[in-house]
């Protein structure tokens, strides 16, 4: 009788454990199908930000209008390159964006090396301070501020490299200022132009500009009108590039 029931009592014990290595298979089951299937990669690479909305699918084969391309060629945030080389390449960035990092860590720096550093590549650079990046337009401003005294690039690259540093903070505003100083900048005239929102405005406009041509995540490109989304490999710019050298 009292076998019986013991029976009675672990029956049902062990069946739930049974369920639960039934469960615990199949699910391992569906990650070595994922393994095998990216190749033990990441489906995104790079590291992104808590929170951050992965980037939407990229658009095929959006060619800007001749008066489209017009307009994101005026009043840049920032240039460089020379005037007279035959390609032009404009970045639409969000400072916060870990996407936009990563491009400015991995592929950029052989941009300049091929194509800017030779003639070939003209680089501008709009703005795009994405809704859910709340720290994103005020470092915006901050290298358009650091640009009044021709630190444009040299507050930019700052902002990217130390991404980590103040992405997640409730207010970057101190930060932001403390890299004008190592910058070497005029604080005076830097926290005047930041505190009253020198820029705000042309920010604003580079974003509504971002939107009626269709540019609606970052990093988004156009070189010489013709689209290119997201942080891509270096191969991916070559194409585009090459292909306007023609």
């Amino acid at each position: 009788m009292a076998k019986v029931i013991l029976q009675e009592k672990i029956l049902p014990i062990l069946v739930v454990v049974l369920i639960g290595a039934v469960f615990a298979l199949g699910m391992l089951w569906g990650k070595l199908q994922v393994y095998e299937k990216t190749g033990g990669k990441s489906s995104v690479a790079g590291t992104q930000a808590a929170g951050t909305p992965a980037p939407a699918a990229p658009p095929e084969n959006v060619t800007l209008s001749a008066d489209q391309w017009q307009q994101i060629l005026n009043n840049p945030a920032a240039s460089r390159g020379e005037d007279s080389a035959p390609v032009t390449m404009v970045e639409f960035t969000d400072y916060q964006c870990p996407y936009c990092s990563r491009h400015f860590s991995q592929t950029d720096p052989q941009i300049q090396e091929k194509y800017i550093k030779t003639g070939q590549v003209r680089y501008l650079v709009r703005d795009l301070p994405l809704a859910f990046h709340p720290n994103a337009k005020p470092a915006a401003l901050a290298a358009r501020c650091a640009g009044d005294q021709e630190k444009y690039w040299e507050m930019h690259d700052a902002l990217f490299g130390r991404q980590d540093q103040w992405s997640a903070l409730a207010d970057a505003t101190d930060t932001f200022k403390g890299y004008a100083q190592e910058l070497g900048l005029n604080s005076t005239q830097f926290n005047s132009c930041f505190d009253t929102g020198k820029y705000n405005v042309a920010i604003d406009a580079d974003s509504a500009l971002a939107t009626k041509i269709g540019a609606t995540g970052t990093p988004t490109f156009f070189i010489n009108a013709k689209m290119v989304v997201g942080a891509q490999p270096l191969s991916a710019f070559e194409t585009a590039i090459d292909e306007a050298l023609q």
